[in-house]
C-alpha cells in the first residue's frame, strides 16, 4: 500500500497542473533537409535495461523523504494516446520521425532490434527504395530528478549514431556521451522539463555536422568517431 501512495504521489507531482507541451514542441527539428530517402531506427542497449529494467525505463524521481521512485514512458512521456504502449526506443522513433517529417524530410521507420550489418542494412535499403538508414544506439538514456524543490536535474546519455547508405555501406558513425545538467523552470511541470530535454538532445545527436554532410551528400567519404576520413 505504501508503494502505490508513494507511486501515485510521484504521478501526480510530475504531471502537476501544468498542460504538457504540444507534440511540435517535443520533436527535434534540424536546420537542414535530407536529399533522398532515409529510414530511423532507435535501438536500447542500455545496460540497466540488460540487467532487468523493463524497456518502458526512463529514469528515477526522488520524491517524499527523498525515495526514489522508478519512472516509464506511460507515466512521464505518453502525451498522446499511442503513446502509452511504446518502449522509450519506440517512443523516441516516434518523435524523431515527427520532427524530421515536419520538416519537409521524406522518412520512414526501420523498426530493427540489433545495428545491422553493411550487408543487412544495403538489403533494407533496396527493398524500402531508400538512400539511408540512420541507427541510434542508446548505451545510456536516464534522468534522476528531485520532486521535493525545484533546482536541476542530471540526463545521462550515451548514443552510438550510425548512418548506412545504400551506395557505400557503413558512411558515419558517432559517439555521444555526457552528462547535462538541466536547469528547471518553476512555472513548468518536471514532465515539460523532460520532455524538452529529451528533444534537445535528439536534435544535438541530429545536428553533427559529420552526420548533415552524409545525409545531404555533399562528401563521399567514409568516416570515423571522430569524424575524420578514412
Amino acid at each position: 500500500m505504501f508503494k502505490f501512495i508513494m507511486v501515485f504521489f510521484t504521478i501526480v507531482t510530475l504531471t502537476g497542473c501544468v498542460t504538457p507541451i504540444n507534440l511540435q514542441e517535443q520533436t527535434p527539428s534540424p536546420e537542414y533537409q535530407n536529399q533522398q530517402p532515409i529510414m530511423i531506427s532507435v535501438i536500447d542497449n542500455r545496460k540497466r535495461v540488460k540487467e532487468g529494467k523493463p524497456e518502458t525505463f526512463i529514469g528515477r524521481a526522488h520524491a517524499t523523504f527523498g525515495i526514489p521512485v522508478d519512472w516509464n514512458v506511460d507515466a512521464l512521456l505518453a502525451t498522446e494516446k499511442d503513446d502509452k504502449s511504446l518502449t522509450l526506443s519506440e517512443w523516441l522513433q516516434k518523435r524523431i520521425i515527427l520532427g524530421l517529417t515536419d520538416k519537409g524530410w521524406q522518412v520512414k521507420p526501420a523498426d530493427l532490434d540489433a545495428v545491422p550489418t553493411e550487408t543487412i542494412a544495403s538489403n533494407v535499403l533496396v527493398e524500402q527504395e531508400s538512400q539511408h538508414l540512420l541507427v541510434l544506439d542508446l548505451q545510456e538514456w536516464f534522468f534522476s530528478i528531485n520532486l521535493n524543490w525545484v533546482s536541476s536535474f542530471n540526463f545521462d546519455t550515451e548514443v552510438n549514431t550510425y548512418l548506412f547508405d545504400k551506395d557505400q555501406g557503413l558512411s558515419h558513425q558517432a559517439n555521444l556521451k555526457e552528462r547535462d545538467v538541466i536547469d528547471e523552470k518553476s512555472d513548468e511541470s518536471p514532465q515539460n522539463n523532460v520532455l524538452r530535454a529529451y528533444r534537445d538532445q535528439l536534435l544535438q545527436i541530429l545536428s553533427d555536422p559529420a552526420l548533415k554532410a552524409e545525409i545531404q551528400g555533399s562528401t563521399n567519404n567514409r568516416t570515423t568517431d571522430s569524424g575524420t576520413a578514412l
